[in-house]
């Protein structure tokens, strides 16, 4: 029996990170000059979960930057929800408010680490990290 989740019963409040992802997102939104952190944030969780394991856990004092949930996903809040909920469902991680909110930030920060290391300058370096 395969059990419907409701994306209704999962709120996800904020996404927040550590000093070290705020750094190496300060540094991304200079070299690349996007103005916005969730920008950045939203391709790094799509970097991320297009990766065939589970980020790891980051046990990491969350003291960085806080973005409100709503923004970082924007209007296609239900599909990048169902994409976080189905990557877990596939890696046999429960569903719930703690884990959704955890694995979250695992996938951010992971995302963000992607982007760092490959040194991307615009968004051509961002289609290219498509293809890792």
């Amino acid at each position: 029996i395969r059990r419907v989740l409701f994306l209704m019963d999962f709120t996800i409040d904020l996404l927040r990170t550590s000093a070290n992802v705020r750094n190496s997102l300060t540094r991304i939104k200079t070299i690349t000059g996007i103005p916005n952190w969730n920008i950045i944030c939203r391709w790094a969780l799509c970097l991320s979960l297009k990766q065939t394991s589970l980020p790891r856990e980051v046990d990491e004092k969350l003291d960085g930057i806080e973005i409100d949930y709503d923004i970082l996903v924007g209007k296609n809040k239900s599909i990048y929800t169902q994409l976080l909920i189905n990557n877990l469902i596939s890696h046999k991680v429960e569903i719930d408010k703690k884990n959704l909110t955890k694995y979250l930030y695992a996938h951010v920060n992971r995302g963000v680490n992607i982007i760092y290391t490959n040194k991307l300058k615009d968004i051509s370096g961002l289609m290219n990290l498509t293809n890792i």
